[in-house]
């Protein structure tokens, strides 16, 4: 027999599993997924509240994470994580194998048999996350070392923003570096899941331990890597062009649908059309893509010395059959009914009206932080001026992002090392255009006079590890200069915002995130502004219910600054601060149908909001500005 003979009778058989497998399968994982949606998720999540809360406050966020992780409530937290993440993929791809391995037998397993084997080897299942855990700390380790070991060498202790955005040859040298060790780490990673692959399913068949189950496992795939390997990136390539030729001819049937002109009632109908079409859909290829993954192994004759069969897997009749099929439809179809509930409860109607702040003070069109910013932001129509202030040597509160000059001014000091007599003639508008040569570096104080209240302000503090008394020096400014009711004052530093709330508990507080872990809902804070991936409609859902709006950053683009509205964002934070305008405009002149069919939360509300924002007043000429 010729290798295609080979290869075509591999691909047959793999057809014939995934025919018999493909509705018990979408049945156990979407019930997996909505078991764990109910019980699993809230425990964990329960659990990390109380084990942050040792730390003394409820919520953990970005600049204190590194610090609270190396606490032992840290590392007590990271473990709950890593081990409910982990144990949720072990039981998934564990029932999923016996439905596959069942069926490559003709004798697909009921769902009963699938759950009660995994609800019976729950500690062996545990041992086994705790183990692929450890494995993946291993493989992770020399990729943290090496790039604390190449920033202390390479990027000789500069502000890591100046690097990320200028990327000099110092910074190509360490992402290369690491990159490199990474990637490394990430191919022992793939070998090792080759070769363990099959504990899992062992575990379930066998009534062994884990460390048996591993052994097992690597002794069946011994010399078969190079051709597991090559049978995955096969799998992988048929995967990924299915998936693409899919969304795409989505696309093209959602554009030409959208063409059409519909009334409110007719629009609300498409829309729950596409929730339901769209979640079964991703289901459906979801489940096609980890089956067809697991196939890889299952199908290799390494299972067959590795897997017995199991007496109790009982073949399917055709009512069974049927059955399973109305299940798989019924609970997929719980899916779009809660996105539904979710829209339902949701932003949507928009009481408020919606903010527009412009990041540090507007930094598309004019140098960031400076008095030429806050006028352009002003004409632009921003609501809000969000602006970073620092503490230098001698103790006056100047704007500025980053810990150094070299960015904006290319002197390469730290601020807290130099007086203000020594920065305050530095020209910090040459490096964005020749038309803002000798833009200077402003005081506070110089900002809020020159703002003469006809616009709030969002005055971010910077802690940069040397502030001597910053919170209280802003406060001072802000209350000598009048602007305390009308200025908000942010932070990454929570310490920073309760120091604020003992000193001026009048002044409105907000927290800043890019990630965190604990109770957010129970920081003393009166906004919180999340990065677009946190944003999420429950999260913002919930913190409204709390009082706390939600303000989401950075976003300069129509897409993302549209889905930040539909899903209920308070506050707008964007550098372009016109575009940010033009799209609520376009926002406001939607009808109560439209916003709803927009909040699909799937794939194929995201392709509709693009196609939407094409309609954007104002959006070529953006397009050609830039």
């Amino acid at each position: 027999m010729t290798r295609s003979d080979r290869g075509a009778g591999a691909l047959a058989e793999a057809v014939r599993v995934l025919r018999c497998a493909f509705w018990p399968l979408l049945v156990f994982e979407t019930t997996i997924g909505l078991v764990t949606g109910v019980v699993l998720d809230p425990l964990v999540l329960l659990l990390l509240d109380r084990v942050v809360a040792l730390g003394g406050d409820p919520f953990v966020g970005s600049t204190a994470l590194i610090a609270f992780a190396l606490s032992p409530p840290g590392l007590m937290a990271l473990a709950i994580a890593a081990i409910g993440a982990t144990f949720f993929a072990v039981a998934t791809s564990g029932g999923d194998s016996l439905i596959l391995w069942g069926a490559r037998r003709g004798k697909p397993p009921r769902q009963l048999v699938v759950w009660r084997s995994l609800l019976g080897r729950v500690p062996t299942q545990l041992a086994i996350s705790a183990c692929f855990i450890g494995m993946a700390l291993v493989l992770v380790l020399p990729v943290i070392v090496t790039a604390i070991a190449a920033r202390r060498g390479l990027l000789s202790g500069g502000d890591f923003y100046f690097y990320w955005t200028t990327r000099p040859p110092e910074f190509v040298w360490f992402a290369v570096s690491v990159t490199i060790i990474a990637a490394i780490a990430a191919v022992f990673g793939f070998l090792v899941l080759l070769r363990t692959g099959l504990a899992v399913p062992i575990c379930l068949v066998r009534p062994i331990g884990a460390w048996r189950a591993f052994w097992l496992s690597v002794a069946a795939t011994r010399g078969r890597q190079r051709a597991l390997v090559l049978r995955l990136l096969g799998v992988a390539a048929g995967l990924a062009l299915l998936w693409v030729v899919v969304l795409a001819v989505a696309s093209i049937l959602l554009e030409r649908l959208l063409a059409i002109p519909m009334s409110g009632p007719a629009l609300l109908r498409i829309g729950a059309l596409l929730a339901v079409g769209g979640s079964v859909g991703f289901a459906v290829l979801a489940t096609i893509s980890r089956a067809a993954v697991l196939l890889v192994l299952l199908l290799d004759r390494a299972a067959e010395e590795a897997l017995p069969a199991s007496a109790e897997y009982g073949p399917i009749s055709p009512r069974r059959h049927w059955a399973g099929i109305v299940i798989a439809l019924g609970i997929c179809a719980t899916i779009p009914v809660a996105a539904a509930m979710q829209i339902g409860s949701g932003g949507g109607a928009m009481p408020r009206a919606i903010g527009i702040t412009a990041h540090r003070a507007g930094s598309a069109h004019a140098p960031e932080n400076t008095i030429a910013a806050l006028r352009n932001a002003i004409a632009e129509g921003a609501d809000v001026v969000e602006i970073d202030a620092q503490e230098t040597a001698d103790g006056e509160i100047v704007l500025l992002h980053d810990t150094d000059l070299r960015r904006v001014a290319g002197v390469a000091r730290p601020v807290w090392e130099m007086r203000y007599d020594e920065l305050r003639h530095l020209d910090v508008g040459s490096w964005f255009s020749p038309r803002f040569a000798g833009e200077r570096i402003p005081t506070l104080r110089e900002f809020v006079d020159a703002a003469e209240g006809r616009v709030r302000l969002n005055v971010e503090l910077k802690n940069n590890g040397h502030e001597q008394d910053l919170a209280a020096r802003v406060v001072a400014v802000l209350r000598e200069s009048g602007a305390s009711n009308r200025a908000a004052i942010s932070s990454l530093d929570l310490g920073l915002l309760h120091q604020v709330r003992r000193i001026a508990p009048d002044i409105k507080l907000g927290l800043i995130l890019a990630t965190g872990i604990g109770n957010l809902r129970g920081v003393d804070v009166d906004f919180v502004a999340l990065s677009r991936r946190l944003a999420t409609p429950a999260v913002i859902r919930q913190l409204d219910e709390r009082g706390r709006e939600v303000h989401v950053w950075t976003l300069d683009d129509d897409a993302t600054i549209a889905r930040a509205m539909l899903d209920g964002a308070a506050n707008i934070i964007t550098g372009d601060t016109a575009r940010a305008v033009r799209v609520r405009h376009w926002f406001e002149g939607l009808n109560e149908a439209e916003r709803v069919l927009l909040r699909v939360p799937n794939l194929v509300s995201a392709a509709w909001l693009d196609i939407a924002g094409r309609n954007l007043p104002g959006r070529d000429a953006v397009a050609e500005e830039e």
